[in-house]
């Protein structure tokens, strides 16, 4: 195990916000799938990309096997490339976002730096690089929404990619997940990682904070802030990693008695 920190961001209303393009290509992407009107919501809140998709054909009256799944998944990558443009021109960046990414790429302790996603990568690479905030992310480490169907499974592609590219391998409490939805937070609890959360989407700071999260942030202006609450993050991961296992420790020692 090596210095520093695995660091992966969530896109959507952690880093940037755009306005209405998902829907859209969804929109698109169903009339070319099913031969359908659009009916359905994006009410996502954090889904994968691969949740999403199978939730949209249940919408639409169909279900969601595999290869209807996969089908659909392929005229909405293509649907939301085709509007790099639109996502350029109606979103943005969020404020402090680019100030977070250049500080936290700049460390030169073994820290890195990816994404946790519900995107698809190549639609998460589109994204962060409309808003010119690509340069400091390594996304051949990253974990992404076809990659499992739920976003609690996606941690472990992260550790992977990360350990096979670098021959390093990250602790939970050194690996910080950082995202607006209560399904970032379940995601980093469930495999004893460290999260930052932060009110900058539609899920109120009080319900990050009733699914686990200690650290909420309003959202990323303050870059000093950001990195500290990263520290903090990993320091309460690693003192409940350390308290389950002296839990455990006693146990153990309790049975053998």
């Amino acid at each position: 195990m090596g210095g520093g920190l695995l660091v992966l961001w969530d896109i959507d209303q952690t880093l940037i916000v755009t306005s209405g393009v998902a829907t859209e290509a969804y929109a698109e992407a169903v009339r070319i799938t099913l031969g359908q009107d659009w009916r359905g919501d994006m009410a996502y809140n954090g889904l994968t990309e691969r949740a999403m998709a199978a939730r949209v054909l249940r919408q639409h009256d169909v279900e969601p096997d595999l290869e209807t799944v996969a089908r659909l998944l392929v005229t909405v990558e293509r649907a939301l490339l085709d509007r790099t443009e639109a996502t350029r021109s109606r979103g943005r960046a969020l404020a402090g976002a680019h100030a977070a990414l250049e500080a936290i790429g700049a460390a030169s302790d073994g820290t890195r730096q990816s994404v946790l996603t519900g995107n698809v990568r190549s639609v998460a690479e589109m994204k962060l690089q409309a808003f010119g905030l690509h340069s400091r992310v390594d996304f051949s480490i990253g974990a992404y929404g076809d990659d499992e169907f739920e976003r609690n499974a996606l941690i472990p592609h992260a550790w992977r990619r990360t350990e096979a590219k670098y021959g390093q391998s990250y602790s939970p409490a050194q690996t910080i997940i950082l995202g607006d939805t209560v399904r970032d937070v379940e995601a980093a609890l469930t495999h004893g990682a460290a999260v930052v959360a932060v009110a900058s989407g539609t899920t109120p700071a009080a319900d990050l904070r009733a699914a686990g999260a200690e650290i909420v942030l309003d959202d990323l202006a303050d870059t000093g802030a950001v990195l500290a609450a990263i520290r903090d993050a990993s320091e309460i991961a690693a003192r409940v990693a350390s308290e389950i296992a002296t839990e455990v420790r006693s146990e153990v020692s309790r049975v053998r008695e």
